[in-house]
């Protein structure tokens, strides 16, 4: 008999299981029919061991819903902090843009006060490149031939002297500046008025030729056009005088001198297009000279 009870629960196990659960659930069941006050042992005993399975439950199902909120928070957070970085790009763009035209605004009037104190006629022209190989120190402008630019036209600023037009196309033109070698411009010390050629030189500087050794000349004298040659006009600014080297022979002595014009950073030019009045001959101011003598003769 025990050997056939073992092959019969062996062989209907779980059957026999589900039957004895639902045994234990009348009796539940009938128990708390009974058991009217107060909490019944059995239901206390399910909510010990219930409790915590629904409090970590509970727990899970928080940390999940917090997580996925945090996740969203930080997702739109950066989608608002990627809006404003392109809105502080913008405006950061367009501070750089009102910047640069204020500064285009000042050197456009400045540039506009001289044009109206020249006395020869003049062209406006933007620098557009520079050249790129060491053959020449050059820049190209905007402006050419159908604007009225000729070879040989002078070219300056509102700080002085910039160059030469070297060549010219229909619109365009190559403006060899003073501190190519082959630049050569007349020009004088302010102080002691006297006479040398400013040549070009390495590193956008220049130097003074033919300057005879019995002149005066110091660091921090002013050097001008003087007018001759028919290219530039009287008084432009050319450079400051940084050194003097008198030789131990020879007639003439040499001195280096920093253009007034920063080449490197020419933005606009004027062209001068037509040429300077020559200055006057010592015969004419002879003449005016005893005019004005007769005149005052005859008064008396």
């Amino acid at each position: 008999m025990r050997i056939r009870a073992l092959s019969f629960f062996r062989r209907y196990h779980i059957p026999t299981f589900i039957i004895v659960l639902l045994l234990f659930g009348l009796v539940l069941m009938s128990l708390r029919v009974k058991q009217r006050q107060g909490v019944a042992f059995f239901d206390a005993l399910f909510m010990e061991l219930t409790s915590p399975v629904q409090k970590a439950a509970t727990f899970v199902i928080k940390t999940i819903h917090g997580v996925f909120q945090h996740y969203v928070f930080l997702v739109h957070l950066e989608k608002e902090n990627e809006l404003l970085r392109r809105r502080i790009a913008e405006f950061q763009e367009e501070n750089h843009q009102m910047k640069e035209m204020v500064m285009a605004n000042d050197r456009l009037r400045k540039l506009l006060q001289f044009r109206e104190n020249m006395p020869a006629s003049t062209i406006a022209a933007q620098v557009i490149g520079q050249d790129p190989t060491s053959w020449f120190k050059s820049v190209t402008i905007n402006k050419g031939e159908g604007d009225g630019v000729q070879k040989g036209m002078a070219v300056i600023s509102p700080e002085g002297v910039v160059g030469q037009i070297l060549k010219t196309s229909p619109h365009y033109a190559t403006v060899l500046l003073m501190t190519d070698y082959n630049s050569a411009i007349d020009a004088i010390i302010q102080r002691t008025r006297a006479k040398a050629i400013v040549e070009g030189k390495e590193e956008n500087r220049c130097q003074l030729k033919y300057l005879l050794r019995t002149e005066e000349v110091a660091v921090g004298d002013i050097v001008i056009t003087s007018g001759l040659g028919g290219v530039f006009p009287k008084g432009l600014m050319v450079g400051e005088i940084r050194s003097v080297d008198k030789k131990s022979h020879g007639v003439f002595q040499y001195a280096d001198l920093v253009p007034g014009v920063d080449l490197t950073k020419l933005e606009e030019v004027l062209i001068l297009s037509a040429a300077p009045p020559p200055p006057p001959r010592l015969e004419e101011k002879e003449k005016k000279v005893k005019k004005i003598s007769a005149g005052s003769s005859k008064k008396k």
